[in-house]
């Protein structure tokens, strides 16, 4: 089972946004046929990182599925810019074109981890080209591929995000797995 193609991913995010659910559910909001639905929740099942109850099925690991996919997906920044702007300038110049994600995207989601880095998914080379003509500085940005999904981001105080979910994936993918400790155990525990 490989979690990083692409209607296998719907059902893997499904799981865990609701974390209580059933596989008909699943099959009618995320439009997968059942059939796959019911063959990723057997193998989750199987494993125990989910547990069948009376008329539907519960997360039970959450750490253990966002573990697999660093198996079969690495995220690592194609760009690294050092520029000389404030961030809000930078929100500006960017247009919301760009989506925060690994740990500026945390920082939304969870008071206690800070990082000076600006992490963005970004696939537009005009905006790229700007960025790169700016002068160096201490603001540190470093540009990322959109690979998943693009539904799965959200608006937080007018500033595009990856959702709490893609937030957790993409830091385990990124080695980054330790950041996430505090928003497991708020959201998933």
């Amino acid at each position: 089972m490989k979690p990083t193609s692409r209607q296998t991913y719907r059902i893997v995010r499904a799981m865990l946004n609701l974390r209580k659910f059933t596989q008909y559910k699943i099959s009618k909001e995320e439009k997968v046929a059942f059939s796959l639905v019911n063959r990723v929740v057997n193998w989750f099942l199987a494993r125990g990182y989910i547990a069948k109850r009376p008329g539907y099925y519960e997360l039970v690991s959450p750490a253990a599925i966002f573990s697999i996919f660093p198996l079969y997906r690495k995220l690592k920044p194609y760009g690294v810019i050092d520029v000389d702007m404030p961030k809000e300038q930078l929100f500006a110049l960017l247009g919301g074109k760009a989506k925060l994600c690994l740990t500026s995207a945390l920082s939304y989601y969870d008071n206690s981890y800070r990082d000076p880095a600006l992490c963005i998914y970004l696939d537009n080379s005009e905006i790229l080209s700007k960025l790169k003509q700016l002068p160096k500085g201490y603001l540190h940005i470093e540009l990322y591929k959109e690979d998943l999904s693009s539904e799965d981001f959200v608006i937080k105080n007018g500033v595009p995000i990856t959702t709490k979910a893609r937030t957790v994936i993409d830091l385990f993918c990124a080695n980054k797995a330790y950041s996430t400790e505090h928003l497991i155990k708020r959201e998933w525990i």
